[in-house]
């Protein structure tokens, strides 16, 4: 017998939030961000969750807000003075990067700081978690994904980009949003065994939406953050046939 059994306790299962559960959760974090212990109860009523949970959640969130000024605060200090004019996008030569995303078309890496899909949250780190790139042979724009020692990718297409437009978020720092008129392109990273003394060869594989909960094929707008007069350069740049 387990010592929590001797003890007589038992570890509650906790229940996994849906997709529905957090975007309505959402829609109450942003009307009040503290709600009262009584509006807590009524809204764990309304979504069929446990109180307990529910008050867990709006802490986690809020200290989630305050990360995410402080990421954006810090961000704002290391960049350097925007030019007059916005750079044109340069094709990087950072090794690493090209020898992740293995592309065989020229394409030219786009700054950011975070990609967001309705609920679905990807943050850019040292270790290349998210890469944007585009790609004018393909005439696209592509978000590189790296969870779990896995890569994945989205592709998206400028034909089916039905707007485009950039947001200053604070100094230096801008918003990017693309809205689709239909679903991208996923892929996932395949590897083929090598022969004795072969360096293993990797490909994209296209594959289903692999977005938590499938979001990325039924909410068509993708926000990218990042260095304001980069993005504004993108946006500018990206023309959707039509």
């Amino acid at each position: 017998m387990s010592s929590l059994a001797a003890n007589g306790k038992q570890r509650r299962k906790r229940s996994r939030t849906t997709p529905e559960q957090l975007a309505r959760l959402e829609e109450y974090f942003a009307a009040d961000q503290s709600p009262t212990s009584a509006r807590r109860r009524d809204i764990a009523r309304e979504l069929g969750l446990d109180e307990r949970q529910t008050q867990i959640w709006f802490q986690n969130r809020r200290a989630k807000l305050k990360l995410q000024a402080k990421m954006k605060a810090r961000a704002v200090e290391k960049l350097e003075p925007p030019p007059e004019s916005p750079p044109a996008l340069t094709s990087g030569f950072d090794a690493d990067v090209y020898n992740l995303i293995h592309e065989d078309d020229e394409v030219t890496i786009v700054p950011c700081t975070d990609l967001t899909i309705g609920n679905w949250r990807r943050v850019a780190s040292s270790q290349h978690d998210l890469i944007a790139y585009t790609c004018e042979a393909r005439r696209s724009i592509t978000w590189f994904i790296r969870s779990g020692g896995l890569s994945f990718k989205i592709e998206v297409p400028y034909d089916i980009i039905a707007e485009s437009r950039f947001t200053n978020v604070s100094p230096g720092v801008g918003s990017a949003t693309f809205v689709l008129d239909r679903p991208p392109t996923f892929y996932v990273e395949k590897h083929v065994e090598p022969a004795p003394g072969v360096e293993s060869a990797r490909y994209w594989q296209v594959s289903g939406d692999w977005t938590e909960g499938r979001q990325a094929s039924v909410v068509l707008q993708h926000c990218l953050m990042g260095p304001a007069y980069q993005l504004s350069h993108l946006v500018n740049n990206i023309s959707p046939s039509g």
